[in-house]
């Protein structure tokens, strides 16, 4: 039996799915494609894969991208078992993540960030070697802490400075960092401090309006 996603959303509209079972399933899976010993990946051998995981590389692969309320765990652990090479997490804003408290399900291994009973991010340690996550922040101080709350459950941390979204720009993070180049740069820098040097530091950016600003930022 092949767990596809449409099977997958499908399963959770009936009455007696078993969220436990469900994930335990397309764990195993991700982690069977994930082996050095297995040949099960459609896309890639796992052998070329599993060199991805130290140090990162982004070149020429192929990933998921950050995308809120869509590349969670459940995502992620599909685009994996089909061949993704890197994983990104939705965009966390620091804040939210920095007050969670760490706790892991003796059942399932899923890590959950929550707070107030609320998951914020979850993720679980077969995606670790391929996983990024994407932090908006506008400040570094918090920016590094909230990097540093995640280092040890991810392989890199990535600073969005991509969204257009007004809740974003208006508090000065996303898209809103690429006018003041200094302050991202120092946000960068805060993160490169904070975490341990085999997690590598990456930036989400936009095009700007001409290919002479860009290359400049």
């Amino acid at each position: 039996m092949t767990l596809t996603l449409g099977s997958f959303f499908l399963s959770r509209r009936s009455f007696n799915f078993n969220k436990t079972n469900t994930l335990n399933i397309m764990i195993r899976r991700a982690s069977s494609s994930l082996s050095p010993s297995s040949s099960s990946s459609p896309v890639q051998p796992p052998s070329k894969r599993m060199k991805l995981a130290a140090p990162l590389n982004y070149k020429n692969g192929v990933v998921l991208a950050p995308m809120v309320r869509s590349s969670t765990l459940p995502s992620r652990l599909l685009a994996l078992r089909y061949g993704a090479d890197l994983v990104w997490g939705p965009e966390t804003v620091d804040k939210a993540i920095i007050g969670c408290e760490r706790a892991v399900d003796p059942e399932t291994g899923v890590i959950s960030y929550h707070r107030e009973g609320r998951p914020i991010f979850t993720c679980h340690p077969v995606e670790k070697p391929y996983l990024i996550y994407q932090v908006g922040s506008a400040t570094p101080e918090l920016a590094a802490q909230a990097a540093s709350k995640v280092a040890g459950d991810v392989s890199g941390i990535d600073l969005n400075c991509g969204c257009p979204k007004p809740f974003s720009t208006n508090s000065g993070m996303g898209a809103g960092l690429l006018s003041t180049p200094d302050l991202l740069c120092d946000i960068l820098k805060a993160i490169r401090a904070a975490v341990p040097s085999e997690v590598s530091v990456s930036v989400k950016i936009r095009l700007l309006p001409t290919e002479e600003d860009t290359l400049a930022l």
